[in-house]
């Protein structure tokens, strides 16, 4: 493909479509180029509000419009496949916010759809391009912290009754296809995994604390890693005040702790590296409102994502990466209901995926 800007069209306009149409705004090679919706006046609000210069009420007639190129998927996570798989079908190129799908089953759905019609994927990821996450990886992979012994993240966030009420398919097992764990701490989920994992087993309690919700508002999971590293997850969206979440890396030789949200490090003993203790001005407590979060590393991702496009190389987060994150949670889940330990090679193995 030539240098050409790439058109995105948005499919879901709530919190995420905005972030999604504010950051395409800023993206060299970039632009917005469609919105879709099912309520008219909705969809022409936003396309207003966001300078789209086309917006429809029928899928079919955007996945027709051959000035789109990729399709941004921001649904319900339930309903993820349904578009994705469609857009995928039509030769576009797919985004598609976390998780990839309610279920690792699903899930794979979208991946073969994509793969099988040639066009890329790219899941919402964005805290992996954050420089406290790319240092940090980079320094494990080169073996700075020595051998790993301990991987933990504490996810501990707050949201008010309202989160869940103000949107139908908030806490539904059907839409949401989980709580905290599934829509929060996937995120960091996926982080842990990148960088000192593959998580492979994983023995956890899911409960409903606080919110009126089907799903779990908190979970506690010990994990096993690889080469027999152990760790913690921690998730919830019942904490008051609502806390930073960490990923806490512990070796022979060093360790460290950052936050992926702020793309901030905490902790910093590695090698001969100036040392970091707890910053000036530090404050455990974080935001309820995810709105009022940053949305920089939503940048480069958009950037990663049309260079990838461009055929200038492969996106840096896979669909089959996405994958993992979804089975982790599934994982979670299964050993929360069974009380037994849970491999994610039979979670995947289950899903016909054979790792």
């Amino acid at each position: 493909m030539n240098k050409r800007d790439i058109s995105f069209a948005l499919v879901g306009l709530g919190m995420g479509g905005a972030t999604h149409a504010r950051v395409l705004s800023k993206v060299e090679g970039a632009r917005l180029g469609a919105v879709y919706g099912r309520d008219e006046g909705k969809v022409a609000a936003f396309a207003e509000e966001f300078d789209a210069p086309k917006s429809y009420t029928s899928f079919e007639d955007l996945l027709a419009d051959p000035e789109i190129d990729a399709v941004s998927v921001l649904t319900p996570n339930g309903l993820h496949g349904k578009f994705a798989i469609a857009a995928a079908n039509a030769g576009k190129h797919v985004v598609v916010e976390k998780p990839l799908e309610t279920t690792v089953a699903r899930s794979l759905e979208i991946i073969r759809a994509c793969e099988e019609n040639d066009v890329t994927m790219s899941p919402v990821f964005q805290m992996r391009y954050g420089e406290s996450a790319t240092r940090l990886k980079k320094a494990i992979d080169e073996g700075r912290l020595g051998r790993l012994m301990i991987a933990d993240t504490f996810d501990k966030e707050g949201r008010p009754p309202e989160y869940y009420s103000r949107d139908y398919w908030r806490g539904t097992r059907e839409l949401e296809g989980g709580g905290s764990l599934m829509t929060q701490s996937i995120h960091v989920i996926d982080l842990l995994n990148w960088l000192a994992g593959p998580i492979e087993s994983v023995f956890a309690k899911a409960r409903t604390v606080r919110h009126d919700i089907e799903v779990e508002d908190y979970v506690a999971a010990v994990v096993t890693l690889k080469d027999g590293v152990t760790g913690m997850i921690e998730s919830s969206t019942a904490v008051t005040p609502p806390m930073k979440a960490r990923i806490e890396i512990h070796g022979t030789e060093g360790s460290a702790i950052i936050n992926g949200e702020w793309d901030e490090t905490y902790l910093w003993h590695v090698g001969d590296d100036e040392k970091i203790d707890t910053a000036e001005g530090f404050d455990f407590t974080d935001t309820d409102d995810p709105r009022t979060m940053p949305e920089n590393r939503h940048e480069l991702m958009y950037a990663d994502v049309v260079a990838s496009i461009r055929g200038d190389h492969s996106p840096l987060i896979s669909g089959r990466d996405a994958l993992m994150s979804v089975a982790i949670c599934e994982a979670i889940y299964r050993s929360s209901e069974t009380g037994k330990e849970v491999a994610i090679s039979d979670v995947l193995s289950a899903a016909g995926v054979y790792p």
